[in-house]
């Protein structure tokens, strides 16, 4: 059909010339160039098809030129466009090898990127974590200046060079660079969430609460905001050590302990710093008052150790000898109460009543050798050394060496001290002696170093 269509165009053409020729038969002269020789005589038809077709011919071209730019630029702009693809794809490969510890593919992929691209943020944010895995902080630092070349205030890139120097405890940078994303964006809970626990791990009390109280006023999460909330009671207590410790403000650190009690009677930390202020104004009687009414309601036998250690140190040990008494009386199944009474029986040179309550302890009940190593002492001191070989020798044979530690209900970290705030986790009022089969944690005979250790803490 396109053919046929085509033949008849031809065919009216041709008649059409023809039809001209007819009309129009005189010859016409024409000059392509000056002088009497430069002369072309022909049919004025034959000027007007060949201008006709010469018209034609330039268009046609004119567009096959146009066809031929258009299809070379789609060809460099489809190069161009495969090989940027090619390199964003060496990023996302950058990253696969990041996440699985292929850092030095994961460095040369991103290098090779921004050869190309150099002004790409997001590469050289990626460069600076995996150059921080691979402990080169120097190159790190500076893939992470370059991207703040390119963008100043990037929340993603101060975040992440806070990281950088806390990751190397240099709290000092890190609160500078959490600082400026914070005064960039004032919803970033990530950045106050470091700074908090950076402040904490400085001991800057009053700026950690303060982040904490920030924190609230931003989050919308109520299950975080009420993680959130007893932190900052940890930190309101901890400001008031502060207050106790270092400025000996008893009269601000009493109010900030009784402000935690006041939102969680439970909180053994606060129970046991109040009584300390009640021993500096010398008013040791409300101090263990204090004390013994905490145990009382929260069993935890830190307040124990706490009395009896005040009690020993202002002479007054028949505080602590009286509520042992007490214990001892009511809960007669506590066999540790009689073990404590026993043990401080020895400290205060009472041998025979240390004896005697020792004695009445079967001596099954405890799994430690905390029994033995007592009615040892005892008997040594009373010179009975034939008594007191049999113990120490059932003592050593003691796959539990005495020990009485201090755990964290949360994460289980182990302390032969008192904390009111876990080094491991960071939680308050978690610490206390373990209770679990036996009152003493057990470890292994190496560690065993002195039979009489135990009586002289």
């Amino acid at each position: 059909m396109y053919i046929i269509t085509i033949i008849i165009a031809i065919l009216i053409l041709v008649a059409f010339f023809e039809y001209l020729y007819a009309l129009n038969p005189a010859r016409v002269p024409l000059h392509y160039a000056p002088g009497h020789h430069h002369i072309i005589t022909s049919y004025l038809i034959i000027y007007i098809f060949s201008a006709f077709f010469a018209g034609i011919g330039i268009i046609l071209i004119i567009n096959i030129l146009k066809d031929s730019v258009s299809q070379i630029k789609n060809l460099i702009y489809k190069r161009k466009q495969y090989i940027k693809t090619e390199l964003d794809n060496s990023v996302g490969k950058a990253y696969e090898s990041y996440i699985k510890g292929q850092y030095d593919d994961g460095i040369d992929l991103i290098k090779k990127y921004l050869s190309n691209y150099p002004d790409n943020l997001g590469a050289y944010l990626l460069l600076a974590k995996i150059y921080k895995h691979k402990g080169k902080f120097k190159e790190s630092e500076t893939a992470l200046n370059k991207a703040l070349e390119i963008e100043a205030g990037n929340i993603h890139v101060l975040n992440e060079a806070g990281n950088l120097y806390e990751f190397n405890k240099d709290y000092d940078k890190a609160v500078f660079y959490f600082g400026r994303a914070l005064d960039f964006s004032h919803e970033n809970l990530y950045a106050i969430t470091r700074l908090k626990d950076i402040y904490i791990k400085k001991g800057e009390w009053k700026n950690a609460y303060k982040m904490a109280k920030l924190f609230l006023s931003e989050s919308k999460d109520k299950e975080i905001n009420k993680k959130e909330e007893e932190v900052m009671l940890g930190l309101k207590y901890e400001f008031g050590k502060y207050l106790l410790e270092s400025e000996n403000d008893t009269e601000r650190s009493a109010k900030r302990f009784n402000q935690v009690l006041s939102q969680n009677k439970n909180f053994v930390p606060a129970y046991i710093s109040l009584g300390d202020v009640f021993i500096k104004k010398g008013k040791f009687q409300e101090a263990f008052d204090l004390w013994k009414k905490a145990f009382l309601k929260t069993g935890n036998l830190a307040l124990i150790i706490k009395i009896e250690d005040t009690s020993i140190k202002t002479s007054h040990p028949e505080n602590i000898i009286k509520l042992y008494q007490e214990l001892i009386y009511e809960n007669p199944e506590r066999w540790e109460y009689r073990l404590f009474l026993g043990k401080l029986y020895i400290r205060l040179e009472m041998i025979d009543e240390a004896l005697s309550n020792l004695s009445a302890i079967p001596s099954s009940i405890f799994k430690d050798n905390s029994l033995n190593m007592l009615l040892a002492e005892c008997y040594l001191k009373r010179e009975k050394y034939y008594d007191a070989s049999i113990n120490f020798r059932k003592a050593l044979k003691s796959q539990f060496p005495v020990k009485l530690p201090f755990a964290c209900s949360n994460c289980g970290f182990v302390s032969y001290s008192y904390f009111s705030i876990c080094p491991s986790c960071n939680f308050w009022n978690t610490s206390n002696i373990k209770t679990s089969g036996t009152l003493y944690e057990t470890g292994s005979k190496d560690e065993f170093k002195n039979i009489s250790s135990f009586i002289s803490e």
